[in-house]
């Protein structure tokens, strides 16, 4: 019997069932992919299904259109029956005979709101664990919670759905947000929950994800002793009425519950749930939570550790281009100016997490080619000459030959290639034209061209970004249309406004008067202009 297929419902095979035997599945234009596909929208190696267990996780590889699931972007995501996946303009419906697995889109429909503001006042401070000797609470047998857990069916199928989903998560904050969603499942009698990221070094709870089940945003009652003793003794309990809060707004059981790993809190979860006259069930709900909680906890503090180290190789390329910028001072910022654009860009684009994460990285890079380019070059005050000009075009296959020995390279390393590409195949290294520019390359492209003009050089002066927008949208045949209409709205809504940009940044001539506005098109400065070349 088939485990899955794929049937084609909008395309040049619509009609056709492809069974998927063997993983993983590449599905391309190219011939030596397992699925080839004649469309000239999906790129020659567009997608992945991959196989773990019962899960069928679909990754794109980086396409120039993307890969869409039921409507949304996806950089890598599961697959699950009867999902709507979309590569080009061939539309697939994904069918499988596996007992199906219930994951977040039944969690989501529980209705729960996430605040926007979470609420809390953060970071909270922790004290020592002397200060809560008068502090009496229920306390939580952990182990034995977990073993009357895990004999429960329910409770083996929510902690199931949501340890699969997280193997997919890579970002600790969503993590979070759908552990809140699945204890919310879990505990039909919470009101309002919290995760908060515990610091050790620091010592102090950092807020991460709220939900609250009305719509009115209500303060949470937040007790400083309960959280004191949860950090002290790694053990969940219920908070005395008297002690949450100094002033009673309602009558509710509060609960906080430690996410421990190796014996080392990672998180606390406050919950607050609504008194029932049952003791007994709300007992039931919280063992639960507990349970879930802790199978969770290896996942988290993977998600943790990727956090930092996300953190970490960021500011060591900040760092790293910092220092190409510091030899060219008309270029100090240039690179983080072109990430905050291409952010904006992506918002627009309601791309996801994952895929903003890799476009900033590539951002960051994108010019980190000219480490190769000489000093001369680089500070030249005036414009280029030609025989300058082509050896300042090498920097975007330098800057590519140097990232691609990073970790994953191959996910963002099209920014730092291509983003001198033009649509009309004008730009270079490689001469692209259209949707052959690879995605990343296309955005990062279009913001590094706009900081161009709104920053000013030294022989070209600085454009109002009003007029920036203006220019580009006259030199429209070398940009990706959505990306220019995306780049526009950012505009619009006040979201590219930069204090390291435009007239603040404007440069003076010794007089102390700003140099005019004489900034050339960007096919001017990006192609091919008759003697001399601009950088």
């Amino acid at each position: 019997m088939q485990s899955a297929v794929l049937i084609v419902e909008r395309g040049p095979e619509a009609g056709k069932r492809i069974a998927l035997a063997q993983f993983p599945v590449t599905i391309g234009r190219d011939s030596t992919n397992t699925i080839v596909i004649d469309d000239s929208e999906v790129s020659r190696f567009h997608l992945r299904i991959k196989r773990r267990g019962r899960l069928y996780i679909c990754e794109d590889l980086e396409s120039r259109n993307g890969t869409y699931i039921n409507g949304d972007r996806v950089l890598n995501s599961i697959l699950q029956n009867n999902d709507k996946l979309l590569a080009g303009s061939t539309e697939f419906q994904f069918v499988t005979s596996e007992p199906h697995i219930q994951l977040t889109s039944a969690i989501v429909a529980f209705d729960m709101i996430v605040a926007e503001d979470l609420g809390i006042k953060g970071p909270i401070e922790i004290g020592k664990a002397e200060s809560n000797k008068k502090f009496m609470p229920q306390r939580l047998n952990q182990l034995a919670v977990i073993n009357q857990s895990t004999s429960d069916a329910i409770a083996i199928k929510e902690i199931y759905d949501l340890y699969s989903n997280i193997l997919v998560i890579n970002h600790f904050e969503e993590a979070s947000k759908a552990l809140l969603k699945s204890i919310s499942k879990i505990m039909p009698s919470a009101t309002k929950m919290a995760l908060f990221m515990w610091s050790p070094a620091s010592r102090q709870l950092i807020p991460i994800a709220a939900k609250q089940s009305k719509r009115k945003k209500e303060s949470f009652l937040l007790s400083q002793r309960a959280f004191d003793d949860v950090i002290a003794r790694k053990q969940g309990i219920i908070v005395p009425l008297d002690a949450a809060t100094d002033r009673q707004t309602s009558v509710c059981q509060q609960i906080v519950l430690p996410m421990v790993h190796h014996d080392d809190p990672i998180c606390l979860i406050h919950i607050e749930a609504a008194s029932r006259s049952d003791n007994h069930v709300l007992m039931r709900e919280i063992e639960l939570a507990q349970a879930l909680i802790s199978r969770c906890a290896p996942s988290f503090e993977n998600l943790l550790l990727r956090r930092e180290l996300d953190a970490w190789m960021v500011g060591m390329i900040e760092t790293m281009v910092a220092s190409i910028e510091a030899k060219d001072t008309y270029t100090h910022g240039h690179s983080e100016r072109v990430s905050r654009y291409s952010m904006a860009i992506a918002d627009e684009l309601k791309l996801n997490r994952e895929i903003k994460r890799l476009l900033l990285i590539s951002a960051l890079c994108h010019d980190i080619g000219k480490i190769g380019i000489p000093d001369a070059i680089l500070k030249k005050a005036s414009m280029l000459s030609a025989e300058e000009y082509e050896e300042m075009k090498l920097h975007p296959e330098i800057g590519s030959d140097i990232v691609s020995h990073m970790p994953n390279a191959q996910r963002f390393i099209s920014g730092v290639r291509h983003h001198h590409e033009k649509w009309d195949g004008t730009g270079y290294p490689d001469g692209l034209i259209g949707e052959d520019i690879p995605f990343f390359g296309r955005i990062v492209g279009i913001a590094d061209a706009f900081d161009a003009m709104v920053s000013g050089r030294a022989y070209s002066g600085f454009m109002d970004q009003s007029d920036a927008i203006a220019r580009i949208q006259e030199e429209k045949d070398l940009f990706d249309p959505e990306i220019l209409k995306a780049m526009i709205r950012a505009h619009d809504s006040g979201i590219l406004t930069l204090k390291t940009s435009t007239a603040s940044n404007a440069i003076s001539d010794p007089s102390g008067k700003k140099i005019k506005n004489n900034t050339p098109s960007h096919s001017e400065r990006l192609t091919t202009p008759p003697k001399s070349k601009r950088r």
